[in-house]
């Protein structure tokens, strides 16, 4: 019997994103290979992170490199780093800051999203630079600083049309000698954003290691500034403190290494290649079954640079589509404003995106809709 059978699961084809909710990516075999391979034998944890931070270091062209578990646990480990400066006793004692002479951040307010909880959680104070929804001037940034001030967390999705570029705000911060923390945890591909945003200044970045690069799901990658990973290799999980839950285990490390080895040999254009290939597929479908407005995306639902197909089913609502598909065992994007589906085959082989076509073509059929000429 299989794992399937045994806890009642259904399978999915994910032409959605890499939506931890979705399972995030899957994992080609030399993270598997990796992982077994680690798994049957015991190590010292604390060499491993720094040997494994090393050579990820070296495979992204960054100063020095940290495995977290996950994006959000990174979140919550720079912000702690920074808040204790790297201080032990007053590490140990987070969440609770009283300890810390600069025990704010600033996050700007029209990035304000889910993932600043995973900030707090460090027992750093948020302070909201501008308000939500609103355009952030660097002005009003910069009025934001104190002597307080720990940090600056700058989100490369979330919000980003309403401040001021990442550019800008490594500028002001650069001028009063704050570290600046950005969150890329979905920016992936390309490949060149694991050094772009370090060398543009960033003192540390973070990614997932379980979306764009295929690596474990519990896995999160932290790229910067020596001083900062020195830090976190000394007070960070397997010691005691505040990220211990948040264990960071060998199979992990390696998956993840292995992951990012895999990507990083990729060349860009081969990658985009064979993703507008897939895009293809579900393109000329669309536009055979009578979808409207059918078109290709550069980038993906949270800006990374993954092609996809929308368009505006007829004859069936794109949210009713969506459900019926679901069912079929196919999740694909809907996009409230406009009723269109989105399908996005940045997780899927190209035989994997042949099957989820069939099984829309299958769903539109089902519907009564038909080509517009029969082959």
């Amino acid at each position: 019997m299989s794992i399937f059978e045994e806890l009642n699961l259904r399978r999915f084809l994910n032409a959605e994103d890499t939506f931890t909710a979705n399972g995030a990516s899957c994992m080609p075999e030399e993270v598997y290979r990796a992982m077994r391979e680690i798994s049957g034998a015991w190590v010292d944890l604390e060499q491993m992170q720094r040997s494994t931070g090393e050579a990820l270091a070296r495979l992204t062209h960054n100063e020095a490199a940290y495995v977290s578990a996950g994006a959000a646990n990174a979140l919550t480990l720079c912000a702690a780093m920074a808040i204790s400066g790297g201080e032990r006793e007053t590490f140990l004692a987070l969440p609770d800051s009283s300890r810390c002479e600069q025990d704010q951040v600033i996050v700007l307010a029209p990035q304000k999203n889910p993932y600043c909880r995973s900030i707090a959680a460090s027992g750093a104070k948020l302070c909201w630079a501008g308000a939500p929804g609103e355009y952030l001037t660097i002005g009003e940034l910069e009025a934001a600083v104190t002597e307080k001030t720990a940090a600056i967390f700058y989100f490369i999705y979330h919000g980003a049309a309403l401040c001021p570029s990442l550019e800008a705000v490594l500028e002001l911060a650069a001028r009063h000698a704050v570290p600046v923390f950005v969150d890329a945890a979905a920016q992936l591909p390309p490949a060149e954003n694991l050094w772009k945003y370090t060398g543009m200044g960033a003192d540390l970045v973070l990614f997932s290691g379980g979306k764009g690069l295929a690596g474990p799901q519990d896995s999160g990658l932290i790229l910067g500034k020596r001083r900062w990973i020195e830090n976190m290799l000394a007070l960070g999980a397997p010691h005691e403190g505040i990220c211990r839950g948040s264990k960071v285990t060998r199979e992990a490390m390696a998956g993840l290494y292995a992951a990012v080895k895999r990507f990083v040999s990729c060349s860009e254009q081969e990658r985009q290649e064979e993703l507008l290939a897939k895009c293809a597929q579900a393109q000329e479908l669309m536009i055979r079954f009578g979808f409207l407005n059918v078109r290709l995306e550069p980038f993906g639902p949270v800006g990374q640079s993954s092609p996809r197909v929308l368009g505006r089913p007829a004859g069936v609502s794109g949210q009713a589509l969506r459900k019926a598909l679901r069912e079929d065992g196919l999740l694909v994007g809907w996009e409230e404003a406009t009723g269109d589906i989105s399908f996005h085959p940045q997780m899927l082989t190209l035989e994997q995106t042949r099957e989820a076509c069939r099984i829309l073509e299958t769903r539109l059929r089902a519907e009564g809709i038909r080509p517009a000429k029969e082959e």
